[in-house]
């Protein structure tokens, strides 16, 4: 079954700031909801295409563990990644635009294939959960 997900929010900052946070992954388990981030970059490595990525989101032992290839790299503006792990499939997109001098439109999408039991189970809180972490994340920007 497949499904698509957007959600945007807008940033105080300045784009290339904004970019450095987004894809510190390690980082993203602070601002992403009951997530966990490690990837090939945590032991000095450079992100690009290429770079690994593993993401358990969940309570305790129970959750998803999605993994991710970096497919697309187009600093300080585009990331495109594709999720290869063994129930969920797709491909997912971060695009940043420079609105106004101090201003980010951060755009989240995901496009994302796995069998019917999973996404019933995680597609309710999908939304929810990634509007309140790009929340979350504005926030973390705007402070720093």
């Amino acid at each position: 079954m497949l499904e698509e997900f957007r959600v945007s929010v807008t940033i105080n900052g300045d784009i290339n700031k904004v970019w450095d946070k987004l894809v510190d992954w390690k980082s993203q388990g602070e601002w992403m909801a009951l997530t966990k981030v490690n990837s090939s970059v945590d032991n000095g490595g450079v992100s690009g295409v290429g770079t690994e990525i593993s993401a358990f989101t969940g309570v305790g032992k129970f959750g998803v563990l999605d993994k991710m290839r970096v497919t697309k790299w187009e600093p300080p503006v585009f990331c495109a990644v594709d999720h290869y792990g063994k129930l969920i499939k797709g491909i997912g997109e971060f695009r940043l635009t420079q609105i106004s001098p101090e201003k980010v439109r951060f755009d989240w999408y995901e496009k994302i294939i796995a069998p019917k039991f999973v996404l019933a189970l995680v597609k309710p809180g999908i939304i929810l959960a990634v509007t309140y972490s790009l929340r979350k994340f504005s926030r973390r920007c705007a402070r720093n």
